[in-house]
């Protein structure tokens, strides 16, 4: 049998227009048509097919019953595997002649619809989803206020019942006979048509916001500026107190929150707040990573703010979480809202690991993959920034060249894979003894280099003699022990750029070489007045000013 939808469509095609939907945004226009029964106690006859749903919040039970409680008549299709078709109607009301049909979503394409008659005011809604269309995320939808196309909806649901339920088709036909359509009262249809409107306008505020958040996450790796875009536009999407996100994790490697305030309520004890109870909810959910929902209630002694959260879940794992509250205390979140916050969650988690994989590569691309140090192009970089610093502040600045003695024997008596511990013992060895300020990298084969900023040469000397201690300690398996040999440059004692800094810690190591291993030594007199190609180092520094622009 065809769906309602359809058979509407075939009778009244021309005072019928078809509209596509998200299944959220029909769901509130749902509850607009079972809003003016409600709020105006008007005891109509109501019949509605909702699609199964096998978990409800408790407010869908709450309110079915307050309609069961109002209309005069209330039919209901109800998938057997919907959570509402074991609620018992009829609680003690004997003038409500309350009938649950159970039938099939397979059979009606997934139909919904909601039909009220009544002698003042009738209206209609009815939608569905074909799940063969290419968009699966909305369905098409028709509504109407016209007393004659109401009436052919009843028709076509009086024949239904017939067919598919004739125990209850002569109170199906009764309800309608009393309810029969006669006028729609201009002030009902005005009310609900003011909300249909005001409804898709903020469902087009939210795909705007939506897809804002995504040209964000197109437009830029920076994972601060995303995560404030998300805040400031479901704050203002929303229209809410305020919204706040988090994320955390091995991901992002530290915890990061951003948050959205309305104008009006931003102070410092609205944010410490928010804070707060952005700590304890995350805790809570790193254990268990489950939405939640809170609508506001007034009627309790103290009134209950409407809060919902939405972890941020990538590949199973935990990763923050998106938090909206209002203080509206009469607030219930609708199903459109809490869709954009889980469209807008799994926007962020996408966001969170594409931040990550840059930041890899990133650090791929400025790392040596066998020993975790800078490489050779990073250490050019850093030196160029700790130079200037030096410069600008009128501090000394010492460069550390060392390299593994006779490593070739390594390699040649314990094999390559040796000469790669050894390699990766020595990285580890100048990583213990460097502060945060320095900067250990390798500048080729076994050869490292260390920059000290604010390190005199007395100050160095005894940095290298700390490391090449340790490195004498250290015993290389399949090999035996190792030592290293140690090249100390000063700036501006024993050099005065960049260029001419390295070539003077070069031959401090040379000497270092030349005198037996296992030693430190510095420039002599004449190292400083190493000849340098002056066209060769602009080339150079122009090559290094455009890498440090684009990082």
């Amino acid at each position: 049998m065809y769906s309602l939808y359809h058979s509407l469509l075939a009778q009244h095609p021309r005072q019928l227009m078809p509209v596509r939907c998200a299944g959220s945004t029909i769901a509130q226009l749902h509850r607009y048509f079972e809003d003016v029964v409600l709020e105006n106690n008007l005891g109509a006859l109501v019949v509605e097919s909702l699609p199964g749903v096998p978990e409800r919040p408790a407010r869908d039970a709450v309110r079915l019953d307050e309609l069961d409680q109002v209309a005069k008549n209330l039919f209901l299709w109800l998938s057997p595997q919907d959570a509402l078709s074991s609620l018992v109607l009829n609680r003690g009301k004997e003038s409500t002649e309350s009938i649950v049909f159970e039938h099939d979503d397979r059979d009606q394409n997934f139909e919904r619809f909601v039909v009220i008659a009544d002698a003042r005011f009738s209206a209609l809604l009815a939608s569905v989803h074909d799940p063969e269309e290419e968009d699966s995320s909305r369905d098409m939808v028709v509504w109407t206020f016209e007393p004659d196309v109401v009436y052919s909806a009843l028709e076509y649901l009086m024949a239904r019942v017939t067919a598919e339920h004739p125990f209850h088709s002569k109170a199906f036909a009764n309800a309608v006979r009393v309810s029969m359509p006669k006028a729609t009262s201009l002030q009902l249809t005005l009310g609900v048509t003011t909300k249909l409107a005001r409804l898709l306008q903020e469902q087009a505020e939210r795909e705007i916001a939506v897809n804002r958040l995504a040209t964000a996450i197109r437009n830029s790796l920076e994972l601060d500026s995303v995560l404030q875009t998300a805040a400031n536009e479901v704050g203002r999407a929303l229209s809410v107190h305020s919204c706040a996100v988090r994320v955390e994790g091995a991901l992002v490697g530290h915890e990061m929150t951003k948050y959205h305030l309305r104008p009006d309520a931003s102070d410092e004890a609205a944010i410490e707040s928010l804070l707060r109870d952005v700590d304890l909810i995350s805790n809570r959910l790193s254990n268990s990573p489950q939405s939640y929902v809170v609508d506001g209630d007034y009627s309790q002694p103290t009134p209950v703010l409407s809060d919902a959260v939405v972890p941020l879940i990538y590949q199973g794992s935990f990763v923050g979480l998106l938090m909206v509250r209002s203080d509206n205390v009469s607030r219930v979140w609708a199903d459109n809202e809490l869709l954009l916050l889980n469209t807008v969650a799994d926007q962020l988690a996408v966001a969170v690991n594409q931040a990550h994989l840059f930041a890899q590569m990133q650090q791929q691309a400025l790392t040596d993959g066998l020993t975790g140090c800078y490489n050779r192009r990073s250490f050019e970089l850093q030196l160029e920034r700790d130079l200037h610093l030096a410069t600008r502040m009128r501090q000394p600045l010492s460069l550390v060249m060392l390299d593994l003695d006779h490593f070739k024997h390594i390699n040649d008596q314990a094999g390559h894979e040796a000469g790669d511990v050894a390699l990766r013992m020595l990285a580890d060895s100048l990583r213990a003894e460097l502060r945060a300020v320095d900067t250990a990298a390798r500048f080729g084969g076994d050869e490292f280099v260390l920059i000290l900023p604010q390190a005199n040469q007395e100050g160095a000397q005894l940095v290298a003699e700390r490391l090449r201690k340790r490195i004498e300690q250290t015993i290389v398996p399949g090999f035996g022990q190792v030592t290293a040999s140690f090249g100390v440059a000063t700036f501006p004692t024993h050099a005065s750029s960049r260029d001419t800094l390295v070539v003077a810690a070069d031959r401090a190591l040379y000497n270092s070489k030349n005198a037996g291993r296992n030693r430190i030594s510095f420039p002599t007199e004449d190292s400083e007045q190493v000849f340098v190609n002056p066209i060769e180092t602009a080339d150079r520094s122009m090559d290094l000013t455009d890498a440090l622009q684009r990082l």
